[in-house]
């Protein structure tokens, strides 16, 4: 699929900043969706500062991860390591990529006391809908929750598609398994949520009938808060529904506009909390 893991997407900004106070920005980290791949993540337009992305590694091969989840982001921090070894970092992704960087942040942070040479900034989630509220059925116990898979354009190989949906199906399987972490007394990094604000529509429109992907739709932290209140720090809407978000261009201009501003905001907030940190210690 893609010859590199981690791909290089954006390389950030040609020449740096003249300034003597200014850092070049901070390395952004995208993790793929349930499909398993980053192509959405090309769509982007230009961030301004360096862009990975991380894809399944078994696309091709279909060969499951016994270890679920938690076993995926330990390779995944291995990935990120070999492009951003030290330093500050944000990562994210786009549903199934927004869950992975939570279960990321959490074993980073259990290498804190281990000498980790990186620093997390924070999460950006892209409509990343948190697991609990679909194993629930939603607040609605009346919902009729169905599963949308990929929408394929026209051009759409057999192949690729039967390789997206057994990365999907494989997917769910391990999000249905995972156990959420428990961060045992240490802080969540800042999270920065982006919510779609239309829901995918279903076949016939039967009234009741949802896609799992909107069990809790109307909820501005997408049912985060029954798994831990004040996870996220702050949410914005974007156009469009979960599936859409990156296909049509008027969407992905805002979509790119709210993942900088939202990686700006990130790093804006450590600043504060270093010189919070460094006026303590006075």
């Amino acid at each position: 699929m893609f010859p590199d893991n981690p791909s290089l997407i954006q390389t950030g900004p040609s020449s740096p900043s003249s300034s003597l106070w200014s850092k070049p920005p901070t390395p952004l980290v995208l993790i793929h969706d349930g499909g398993g791949t980053i192509f959405s993540y090309y769509c982007l337009n230009e961030l301004d500062r360096p862009l990975h992305g991380i894809s399944n590694p078994h696309y091709d091969s279909g060969e499951p991860f016994p270890g679920g989840i938690p076993e995926m982001a330990s390779l995944y921090i291995e990935y990120i390591k070999s492009v951003v070894p030290r330093g500050n970092l944000i990562i994210g992704g786009w549903s199934l990529g927004g869950l992975l960087s939570l279960e990321v942040a959490s074993q980073l942070a259990k290498e804190e006391g281990d000498g980790s040479r990186l620093n997390l900034l924070g999460i950006v989630m892209i409509d990343s809908v948190c697991p609990l509220a679909w194993r629930r059925g939603g607040s609605e116990g009346f919902l009729k929750i169905i599963r949308n898979g990929a929408a394929w354009g026209p051009h759409t190989k057999e192949e690729t598609k039967r390789k997206v949906t057994r990365c999907f199906s494989e997917s769910s399987r391990m999000v249905g398994e995972w156990e959420l972490p428990s961060w045992e007394g240490r802080k969540p990094p800042p999270v920065i949520l982006l919510r779609a604000k239309d829901k995918v529509p279903v076949p016939g429109e039967v009234e009741g009938t949802v896609s799992r992907v909107d069990v809790c739709r109307e909820d501005k932290h997408l049912g985060w808060d029954g798994y831990r209140k004040g996870l996220i720090t702050k949410v914005v809407d974007i156009p469009g529904h979960h599936f859409n978000i990156f296909s049509e261009m008027e969407n992905v201009d805002v979509v790119t506009e709210e993942i900088g501003r939202a990686c700006g905001e990130l790093e804006g907030w450590h600043v504060r909390r270093f010189v919070s940190w460094g006026e303590e210690k006075r």
